[in-house]
């Protein structure tokens, strides 16, 4: 009885292994990079009209029933409506109840001497 000939993997006939060619791309960190600063600005979550999840407040700027007006990055959040108050307050994040009726964005006012 002959023993059966174990075959090699290798499969190919020059006898060299076969060594898979990793395909050049681009890196998900390469691409994402362009991204970062949008990724990393604050959010906005309207949810029914009556609570807006802020993320990346800076501070608030005026608080009343009728108005809410927070200071963000580089933006300054004007919260309009009736019975609005602040839940939750915490690092960089806000809660704001109440019946909201409009949400404004504009950009933070320059100071004097801040381009020097």
């Amino acid at each position: 009885m002959a023993l059966k000939r174990r075959e090699s993997r290798n499969r190919f006939p020059e006898g060299n292994r076969y060594q898979p060619v990793k395909p050049k791309g681009v890196s998900l960190l390469k691409i994402f990079k362009g991204l970062e600063e949008e990724l990393a600005g604050p959010s906005l979550q309207l949810r029914g009209g009556r609570v807006l999840d802020i993320d990346g407040c800076a501070g608030v700027l005026a608080c009343d029933d009728n108005i809410i007006r927070l200071r963000l990055k580089d933006t300054v959040l004007t919260v309009l409506g009736s019975n609005l108050q602040v839940l939750d307050f915490s690092a960089y994040t806000l809660t704001v109840t109440g019946d909201i009726r409009s949400i404004e964005l504009e950009p933070l006012p320059k100071r004097k001497g801040a381009g020097k």
